[in-house]
Order: structure tokens, then C-alpha cells, then sequence
């Protein structure tokens, strides 16, 4: 993660940011590169595979440093009480209204 700033929104597996062996290598450098500040929690669904879970992480990156740059990280869920398919009932824009609005005023 060497270079410029920018901001990044990255699909990863569910709980990338809890697990050991690589990911937690991983999740290590880009809490000390980046501030992640946005973790989206995805519906299983909207994916080829029903089963799949997966999170879209938002941050901005950070000059590299020894101590992490997150300090604050904000939590959508769009699971509890939503069903998405790919077919008969797509995640759309405005499934995601609200959280855009909140995530663009912050």
C-alpha cells in the first residue's frame, strides 16, 4: 500500500477483520495505513451463491504509522430483516439510500 491518498471501498469475506493466520496480517497493515471507517455488512443474497457473507469496507489512506489510524468505525447492517435474491428481489439504489446519505454527510 505504498503511494498517494485516495479513498476505497473493498468487498471482503465476512469478519476479514476478526480472523487469524492472513487476514489478520492484512487487517493489521491496512489499520496502520488507511483509517477504516465504514464497515458495510452486506445480505446473504445479492451474491451467485446464496450462502455467501461479505462487507464492503470504506476508508481513506493514511501515510503508514506505528500507531493504527482507524479510531472510529461506523457499522451498517443491511441483514437484519432484509431478504435480497439476484433475480426476484435485487438489492437496488434505494436499498442503499439512507446509508449513502449518512456515510457522504459524515
Amino acid at each position: 500500500m505504498e503511494g498517494q491518498h485516495g479513498r476505497v471501498a473493498v468487498v471482503v469475506p465476512d469478519n476479514v477483520l476478526f480472523e487469524g493466520g492472513a487476514g489478520k496480517v492484512v487487517c493489521r497493515r491496512l489499520l496502520q495505513q488507511a483509517d477504516v471507517h465504514t464497515l458495510l455488512r452486506l445480505p446473504t443474497g445479492i451474491f451467485y451463491a446464496q450462502g455467501v457473507k461479505a462487507n464492503v469496507l470504506f476508508f481513506d489512506r493514511k501515510p503508514a504509522s506505528s500507531r493504527p489510524w482507524t479510531r472510529e468505525l461506523w457499522v451498517y447492517d443491511l441483514r437484519t430483516n432484509k431478504h435480497f435474491t439476484l433475480k426476484q428481489n435485487p438489492l437496488t439504489y434505494d436499498d442503499l439510500r439512507e446509508f449513502i446519505e449518512e456515510t457522504v454527510s459524515v
